[in-house]
């Protein structure tokens, strides 16, 4: 009975080798490496949104709309990818590290969270300022003249300072103990506009 349990056991486990050591190659025409949900962030599924899918050099091999909530993406090349969601939305998602394994097909959904930003339907351009000094430190408390906001805005702790606008204009910053300057603005459509500003000190 000993001898027999010992030549059981040897077959099973020379059974579970092979098995183990089988190529995965039945049924690869059916198998689909990647399939992707899409959701809103209260929860509701999405009507239509674009992918992209980049490879591990940063090319992007793949990219299209994804109508409906769900997309299948079957087939991709060599070594991790990443997969961004609502490229065409404020805010897309990104998974990477993604693989094809055979065998181990990968279900991953995606959240797209709404957008937050309170210029985000805005008219004309988007003004981004930065003010440091010589040294690279932020300019707090800087006027802007002519004020483009009402009330007239002032760079925070970081120096920055934002603001919709329209047409081309002048505009002069000024802070005490530091040297004004001017810069000029331009908008010609509805793009963002990031203008960094060093002011100098005044020598006491």
């Amino acid at each position: 009975m000993t001898r027999l349990y010992a030549f059981l056991l040897r077959v099973c486990s020379l059974g579970i080798l092979v098995a183990h050591l089988t190529p995965q190659t039945a049924g690869a025409a059916e198998f689909c490496a990647l399939t992707v949900k899409a959701v809103n962030s209260d929860g509701r599924p999405v009507t239509s949104t674009w992918i992209e899918l980049v490879d591990p050099r940063g090319a992007v091999v793949r990219s299209q709309m994804m109508v409906g909530p769900e997309l299948k993406i079957c087939d991709f090349g060599f070594g991790p990818h990443t997969l961004r969601v609502g490229t065409n939305e404020c805010l897309p998602a990104a998974v990477s590290n993604l693989r094809v394994v055979l065998g181990s097909p990968l279900e991953v959904t995606v959240t797209l969270n709404s957008c937050g930003y309170r210029l985000s339907g805005r008219v004309g351009c988007f003004l981004y300022l930065r003010v440091t000094d010589r040294e690279g430190s932020p300019v707090e408390g800087v006027d802007l003249s002519p004020p483009l906001s009402d009330p007239a805005g002032r760079t925070d702790a970081y120096g920055r300072y934002q603001v919709a606008f329209v047409g081309d204009r002048d505009m002069t910053l000024s802070k005490d103990g530091y040297y004004s300057s001017t810069v000029h603005l331009a908008c010609q459509a509805n793009e963002e506009v990031d203008q960094g500003i060093i002011l100098t000190k005044r020598d006491r």
